[in-house]
C-alpha cells in the first residue's frame, strides 16, 4: 500500500471508529432509556445486572451504528480533503478517484463482512440472552415490579399500590382497573397480595386475599359506589402480562429476528407462527418467504455499508464540507432513506408472490448505482 493510500487509510479508519462509537452510544443509550432505565430507577433492577443488559444491548446496534458511523467518518474525511484541495493535488499528481476511494473500499468489506457475523451469530445471540436474563430475574422475584409505597403504572389499564411489604407479601393492597380514558372503573383492595410468575404465559399472576371490590356509576365514572356484599372475596387471582412492559417473551419458539444463521435455515423447513393443523400450503410458501426474507435482510443490511460507502465517496467530494454537524445531517439523511427503503419493503412479506426477499436488495443496489455514477462523474472533472 502506497503512502497515499495508507495516509487516507488512517484518515477514515480513525474518523469512522470515532463515529462508530458515538452512533453505538447514541443507540444503546435510546435502547436504555426505552428498555430498562424506568426498572432500574425504581430499583428493580441491580447495577450489576443493568451493566450486563448494556453488554448485551451492544452487538444489536452495532448493524445500525456501522453504516452511519461509516457513512459519517468518510464525509468527514473526503469533505475535509476536498474543501482543502487536498483531492485537486492528488488528481494533479496523476492520482484517480477510483484510486484515492480504493482504501475506503477495503475497510467497507472488511466492515461488511463483520456485520454479517453480528447479524447471523451475535446479535441474535445477544438479544436472545437479553430476553431470558429479564425472565429470569423476574421468575426469582416477582415482586420487583411491585413498589411499597408507590403508585406502579408499568402495567396498561391498571394502577397498583401497596402500603409496605412482608417477606413476599404485600399489605393493605390496592389496585384500579381503568378505562379507555383512563378513569377508574373497578377498584379492588385487599388485606394482602401475593405475587408469582406464570412462565407458560409470561404472567405476574397477583393473588389478592380478604378485600373487596367497587364498580363505577356508568354515568358517573369518577364516584365508586360502596361494595356489595356480593363484592367480597377470600382470595382473587388478576394475571399482568409482562409484555406490555419488557416486550414478548418469546413463547415456544423464537422470533426470526433472533435466530441465528443455522437456526433460519432450519427454520426454513419447519418454522410456522401457528398450529400445523392450520397451515395450508399457501401459508406455508409466506413463512418460507418471510424466513428467506429475514436471511437476505441480515446479508443486505451487512452489506448496506460498502452500498453507504460507494455513495459518500462522491458526496464527501462534492460537499467539500469541513464542518462536523453538516456532514452528520448528511449521513443521517442518506441512512434514513435506506432503513424507509427497507421498512417498505418489509411490509411486503404477507405478498409472497412479489418476492420481498429479492427485493429487500433494492436499496443496495440504487446507492451503488447512484454512487458508481457520482464517482465517474467526478473522475471526469
Amino acid at each position: 500500500m502506497g503512502t497515499l493510500n495508507k495516509y487516507i487509510f488512517n484518515q477514515v479508519l480513525v474518523a469512522a471508529l470515532m463515529t462508530v462509537a458515538l452512533f453505538v452510544f447514541v443507540l444503546v443509550l435510546g435502547n436504555i432509556l426505552k428498555e430498562v432505565m424506568g426498572d432500574l430507577t425504581a430499583g428493580r433492577l441491580s447495577i450489576s445486572f443493568f451493566l450486563y443488559i448494556v453488554a448485551l444491548i451492544i452487538p444489536g446496534v452495532i448493524p445500525y451504528a456501522l453504516p452511519m458511523g461509516m457513512l459519517t467518518g468518510i464525509l468527514l474525511v473526503f469533505g475535509r480533503m476536498s474543501a482543502q484541495s487536498e483531492i485537486v493535488a492528488m488528481k494533479a499528481c496523476g492520482r484517480s478517484i477510483f484510486a484515492m476511494a480504493a482504501p475506503v473500499f477495503f475497510i467497507a468489506i472488511c466492515a461488511s463482512i463483520f456485520s454479517v457475523a453480528i447479524n447471523f451469530y451475535y446479535a441474535p445471540a445477544a438479544n436472545h440472552a437479553y430476553k431470558t436474563a429479564l425472565k429470569n430475574v423476574i421468575r426469582a422475584n416477582p415482586l420487583q415490579f411491585i413498589q411499597p409505597g408507590s403508585f406502579i403504572r408499568d402495567f396498561p389499564g391498571y394502577v397498583i399500590y401497596a402500603n409496605s411489604a412482608e417477606g413476599k407479601e404485600l399489605v393493605s393492597f390496592r389496585i384500579w382497573e381503568l378505562d379507555k380514558q383512563g378513569r377508574a372503573k373497578i377498584s379492588i383492595q385487599s388485606e394482602r397480595g401475593v405475587l408469582s410468575y406464570d412462565d407458560k404465559n409470561d404472567e405476574i399472576v397477583l393473588t389478592l386475599k380478604n378485600g373487596s371490590a367497587e364498580r363505577s356509576r356508568g354515568d358517573d365514572p369518577e364516584n365508586l359506589r360502596k361494595p356489595l356484599p356480593s363484592a367480597r372475596f377470600d382470595e382473587l387471582l388478576i394475571k399482568l402480562p409482562l409484555n406490555d412492559i419488557i416486550g414478548s417473551m418469546d413463547k415456544g419458539s423464537k422470533r426470526l429476528k433472533r435466530m441465528t444463521f443455522g437456526e433460519l435455515m432450519q427454520a426454513r423447513k419447519t418454522w410456522h407462527p401457528r398450529p400445523i393443523e392450520q397451515t395450508t400450503p399457501e401459508l406455508a410458501y409466506r413463512d418460507k418467504i418471510e424466513v428467506q426474507l429475514q436471511i437476505q435482510k441480515n446479508i443486505a443490511m451487512a452489506f448496506s455499508i460498502f452500498s453507504m460507502v460507494v455513495l459518500a465517496v462522491p458526496l464527501g467530494i462534492k460537499a467539500s464540507r469541513t464542518e462536523t454537524f453538516a456532514n452528520l445531517a448528511i449521513a443521517l439523511a442518506l441512512a434514513m432513506t435506506y432503513y424507509i427503503m427497507t421498512v417498505v419493503i418489509s411490509w411486503l412479506e404477507k405478498y409472497p408472490t412479489l418476492r420481498p426477499d429479492i427485493l429487500i436488495w433494492l436499496p443496495n443496489l440504487i446507492f451503488q448505482a447512484t454512487g458508481a455514477i457520482l464517482i465517474w462523474r467526478a473522475s471526469k472533472n
